[in-house]
């Protein structure tokens, strides 16, 4: 079961019936790290490495859901989907 939300009333990955959600480890970068510890609006809280937020708590612009790489030879612009999301950097929820 994957780890549940540290948000404040979330109930995301909770129980074993719920359908999983993706979560997010708090992010290295301090500045990021005091908005995500602002956003989520918790006294006196400080993040573990085992903190996460749910991907419920993010806009759907600050995910990123496909790979791109230019082929030089053709000039092609080459899109795979991503099979699981992942936060753009600077991300802020």
């Amino acid at each position: 079961m994957p780890s549940a939300c540290c948000v404040p009333n979330c109930k995301s990955n909770y129980t074993k019936n719920s359908p999983n959600i993706s979560v997010f480890s708090f992010p290295r970068d301090e500045n990021t790290r005091r908005a995500w510890i602002s956003a989520i609006k918790r006294d006196n809280f400080v993040p573990t490495k085992y903190s996460k937020v749910c991907a419920k708590h993010f806009p759907e612009n600050q995910f990123l859901t496909v790979r791109e790489a230019f082929n030089t030879s053709t000039g092609e612009l080459i899109q795979v989907p991503m099979e699981y999301k992942r936060l753009v950097p600077g991300a802020v929820n």
